[in-house]
């Protein structure tokens, strides 16, 4: 009886544990969940589209871009209260005349993020600016 105990343990030590896929990255989550494309994502953070791309494969956000990823982060929230999470990324990247017919994203780039924020802001309550 003890012999067959001992061969058991044995064989179940050998056994290797099954392997789960790895839950998507914080970056490839928040990607996803918002329909950005990696380019999209890359503007907005003000990286490389290789720093996203290398990003996506880790489970949390390196920290030179969690200051960054929290700010597009809160962005991408606030829009999905008044558009569908998935058409926050659109929205992002097509021309809107409150913004002087600049997208969303290029007037990130150029430092207007408090205007981009008034415009998520005028959206999100229903309120013309």
């Amino acid at each position: 009886m003890a012999l067959a105990t001992t061969r058991l343990r044995s064989r179940a030590k050998a056994r290797k544990p099954a392997r789960r896929r790895p839950a998507p990255g914080e970056v490839r989550a928040l990607r996803q969940r918002y329909g950005l494309s990696q380019g999209l994502l890359a503007r907005l953070l003000d990286v490389s589209l290789r720093t996203v791309s290398a990003a996506e494969s880790l489970p949390a956000a390196p920290p030179q871009l969690r200051r960054n990823l929290s700010q597009v982060r809160r962005l991408c929230e606030a829009l999905a209260e008044s558009v569908k999470p998935a058409f926050v990324g659109h929205w992002l990247d097509q021309p809107n005349e409150m913004l002087g017919g600049l997208k969303p994203v290029e007037a990130t780039e150029r430092g207007q993020i408090d205007r981009v924020w008034q415009v998520a802001e005028g959206v999100r309550s229903g309120s013309p600016l």
